[in-house]
Formats: structure tokens, sequence, C-alpha cells
């Protein structure tokens, strides 16, 4: 009888954590949202590293009006000039330069552990996708370009439909950048 009695509480318990594990990621979900924010306070730059071979992302953010974060020149591609990096900019610029500080949000679903953002070197320009983990052969997502290349910080404008915003935790706005578009479809490739 004590052994009949243990299965059932084990097998209770087994069911209790498989509805739990699965409602928990649902809830995730919905915790985190998203506010738009003022597209001119933010700037998506390549920056290149390995020797230029490589390209990497960088978002930086103008926090307040203290002093510039950066300034752009010339036109296809425009160059970032870094104007932060003479400063202590605490609590006037921003940046980002990982998947801590950025992902992709698509049609509300937040995209950061399935996709990757990573710049590619294609036909004379740096472009900016968004790649599936799970799915390498998957199609990217292209985010952005930088329409040409430069030896330095060049930004990268952002394709149409994506903008910036922020991620919000139970509405309150936290520092991490989502690069995001509103096109399910996107998703459902």
């Amino acid at each position: 009888m004590k052994t009949s009695l243990k299965l059932q509480f084990a097998a209770l318990a087994a069911t209790a954590i498989g509805t739990i594990s699965a409602i928990t990621p649902a809830i995730a979900a919905f915790t985190f949202g998203q506010k738009d924010v003022d597209q001119t306070k933010f700037v998506a730059a390549a920056v290149p590293f390995r020797g230029g071979t490589t390209h990497q992302l960088v978002i930086l953010e103008q926090v307040s009006n203290k002093r510039a974060c950066w300034s752009e020149s010339g036109n296809r591609p425009v160059t970032v000039n870094p104007l932060l990096l003479k400063f202590n900019f605490t609590g006037i610029c921003g940046r980002a330069t990982d998947s801590n500080g950025y992902s992709i949000r698509v049609a509300g679903t937040d995209l950061g552990m399935q996709y990757n953002l990573n710049i590619q070197r294609v036909n004379g320009e740096m472009v900016l996708v968004g790649t599936n983990r799970r799915n390498p052969s998957a199609a990217p997502m292209v985010i952005g370009r930088t329409r040409g290349v430069a030896n330095g910080l060049t930004k990268i404008s952002l394709e149409p439909g994506w903008r910036f915003a922020k991620r919000t935790y139970n509405g309150k706005m936290l520092g991490h950048i989502y690069l995001t578009n509103n096109n399910m479809a996107l998703v459902n490739r």
C-alpha cells in the first residue's frame, strides 16, 4: 500500500512539474514587452575587428543631450565617429555591444534565443542579418545595410519596417534594445 501511495505522489508531482514547465515560458513571453523610442537617439554601426576582415554590431544611444555621443559624415556609406570614447559618457550615452544589450523582436515575439544578429559582407556593403540558430540553412532576415564599406565604424541603415525599441518588464523600460518589426511573416518563414 505504501508503494502505491508513493507512486501516486510521484505521478502527481511529475504532472505538476510538467505543467509548470510548460506554463513558465508562456508567462515569460507576456512579461517582457517593448516601447517605441525616438529613432534619432539611436545608431547601429558595423565595427571592424580582426584586421577589418569581419564586423560586429554596436548600437549607440543618446541618453541625454549634455554632449553628442557620435557624429556622422559622408554618404553611401555614412561613417560614424564615436564621440563617446573621448569623455566619461555615463548617463549621457549608452552602447550595446552584444546579445546582452540587443536582440530581435518581431510581431511582439522576442527572438533573441532563436536568432543571432551578425554582419555579413555582401556585394560591396555590410548587411545586418538575423540568422536562425536552430536552422542555419533558413534564409536570414535582412535588418539593415551600410550601402558601402568604410575603414571605421559604418552606419547601418535599417530596412523598411525595422526600427529601434526598448525592452520593458511589467511596463518598466529596461536598457535592452530591440531591433523590431511588426511583420509576422518574418517569423513564419
